[in-house]
């Protein structure tokens, strides 16, 4: 027996279409949450792994076929004009890296012997 302190029968109306509302999202709460953990989720990292390994797969083709083309048009020239860029870019990090003095000598190496 549920009796109301209520005696608005308007109010009491009101009152019992809420509950019966609140009692319904939170199952309809509880079934979202029960189906996005059970398919959504999963449906959704197969998706996203399945278009990571298609980018991959497709990087890797795009790179073996620049590697095939760099192989095939290589010459000599080409090959040394590659070869002094890089050594001039490494001494150029060298020169970059030790202008400001070695960050490995302390401050006593800096200062001039008189």
């Amino acid at each position: 027996m549920n009796v109301s302190p209520i005696h608005d029968p308007r109010a009491v109306d009101l009152l019992s279409r809420v509950s019966e509302d609140i009692s319904l999202l939170r199952q309809d709460v509880g079934h979202l949450i029960t189906h996005t953990a059970r398919h959504t989720l999963p449906t959704s990292a197969r998706e996203i792994a399945a278009s990571a390994r298609s980018h991959l797969a497709s990087g890797r083709l795009r790179t073996a076929e620049q590697l095939r083309s760099l192989r095939d048009h290589t010459s000599p020239q080409a090959a040394w004009i590659g070869g002094a860029v890089a050594v001039g870019l490494i001494a150029a990090g060298i020169y970059w890296f030790c202008k400001d003095g070695c960050p490995c000598r302390t401050s006593e190496e800096e200062e001039p012997l008189d």
